[in-house]
């Protein structure tokens, strides 16, 4: 398979239940309408973020299966391990990734042009190892994420930039290395 040098993507997820729809940051959720229905995320490239709202963050917490997941500095440690091997195992490349406690954020190249598929495995193997570190079933991850699509040097350096910028981060991967942060 042949890949563009020159293209990376930048995968972001957040654990279960803690940027739910309404919050004050805004979110790119599906959205509940009071009436009944509910509107389509709306996921773009320069899309804003939907505003914050306090009806729908509390209707959203109400709907939570579980408590909201947050992960301490073992867990972050296990995230950026197997990042880093999954990874390696498919002949892809981070250069960088950033683990917070509500969320994730990892630039990945040399991967296959399709953000979904290259998602699903990052969370699906990160979702497995925390468990098997658990010793218990637990959700993890929120459903979907973002998935940006970065072509062009200065594109993916600046992807680089936002994820090595990242405040609160507790582990990261720096060119394929994981590390717990000071």
């Amino acid at each position: 398979m042949e890949f563009d040098e020159n293209f990376a993507l930048l995968i972001t997820w957040t654990c279960y239940g803690t940027w739910l729809p309404g919050d004050p940051r805004g979110h790119v959720s599906n959205i509940l309408l009071p009436e009944g229905g509910f509107l389509d995320k709306e996921n773009t490239p320069r899309t804003p973020y939907r505003s914050g709202d306090v009806s729908m963050q509390q209707n959203a917490r109400r709907l939570l299966k579980h408590a909201p997941v947050y992960l301490d500095v073992n867990q972050v440690l296990v995230v950026a391990q197997t990042l880093v091997e999954a990874a390696r195992a498919r002949e892809w490349s981070i250069p960088r990734a950033a683990i917070m406690a509500n969320h994730v954020h990892v630039v990945v190249m040399d991967c296959p042009d399709d953000g979904s598929k290259v998602r699903r495995v990052l969370k699906g193997t990160t979702q497995a190892a925390l468990t098997r570190h658990r010793g218990k079933p637990q959700r993890w991850w929120t459903q979907g994420g973002s998935d940006r699509y970065k072509h062009g040097q200065a594109a993916i350096d600046a992807a680089i930039k936002y994820v090595a910028d990242q405040e609160r981060k507790l582990a990261e991967v720096v060119d394929m290395k994981p590390a717990v942060c000071a």
